[in-house]
């Protein structure tokens, strides 16, 4: 057999090089983003000689313990969206960079090694298709504009507060960009509610309030009033209405209301103005 233990010096160059020489289909992302996320598993695989490999004993928390690393490697390559043949090339070759002579019985160590960084991979491959139906969704969120008055925001599916709280910024820099002092916010299509989700979709009413203008909330069923008393959020001083249409309405007669109440003040300033 091999000496007990590879120099991890030696298996990470080794590796290197052959990642340079492979040139495996990275899809853009740079080889020595690839590098850095195996050396972990190389510096682990260096600790392994070449005699416990071989003995396939698999149940020590050595082996443990790398599978495990193998595993998160798989799902770190998924997560940067390589393919699965890739993955698998990358893997097989931070094997051989450990053992270059192909050391005879340490193939069944080889294949677990790769089934581990399959299995990892699967796991990523999901994590990241969910990601990316999350910022697509995200994507369309934007706030929508009634008439000259109105702002609306209508959230549909599941998404992370982090996500709505960017939802509700949009829309306070909407209405300041177009001077709009009204906004709706419908929660009837929203999902999961919770207190960071009540609290991020709810903090529209202080961005309205800090322009000046007023939001008028709509779909606020039983859920929504539990998740916001969860986040001490006092609903009973914001306006809710039953529906989109009533929402509408009331935002409306607001807007009238408000046009109603500056027009003497600009007419009295024109007139002090003009005489």
């Amino acid at each position: 057999m091999a000496n007990p233990k590879s120099d991890t010096k030696s298996v990470i160059e080794r590796f290197r090089v052959a990642l340079e020489a492979a040139k495996p289909a990275s899809g853009g992302v740079p080889l020595q983003d690839l590098l850095a996320e195996a050396i972990p598993l190389l510096q682990l695989l260096s600790e392994l000689p070449a005699e416990k490999r071989a003995a396939a004993t698999f149940e020590s928390f050595e082996f443990r313990e790398c599978f495990t690393v193998l595993t998160l490697v798989g799902r770190r390559l998924a997560l940067l969206d390589l393919t699965p043949t890739t993955a698998v090339q990358v893997t097989r070759l931070a094997l051989w960079s450990v053992d270059p002579s192909n050391e005879p019985g340490v193939e069944r160590f080889a294949e677990h090694a790769v089934a581990a960084a399959v299995e990892g991979f699967v796991l990523g491959r999901e994590e990241r298709v969910s990601e990316v139906a999350m910022e697509r969704a995200a994507s369309c969120l934007e706030p929508l504009r009634i008439d000259g008055s109105i702002f609306a925001l209508i959230i549909s599916g599941a998404h992370e507060p982090a996500v709505l709280s960017d939802c509700v910024d949009a829309l306070g820099r909407a209405m300041l960009e177009a001077d709009v002092e009204l906004a709706i916010v419908d929660l009837t299509q929203l999902a999961e509610p919770n207190r960071e989700r009540a609290a991020a979709v709810f903090a529209a009413d202080e961005i309205a309030k800090m322009l000046g203008g007023q939001c008028v909330f709509t779909g606020v069923d039983q859920r929504w009033r539990a998740a916001a008393t969860d986040a001490r959020i006092p609903l009973e001083a914001m306006q809710i209405a039953p529906s989109l249409n009533d929402a509408l309405k009331a935002a409306r007669n607001s807007a009238d209301l408000d046009a109603a109440a500056r027009t003497p003040r600009w007419r009295a300033l024109l007139g002090r103005l003009l005489g």
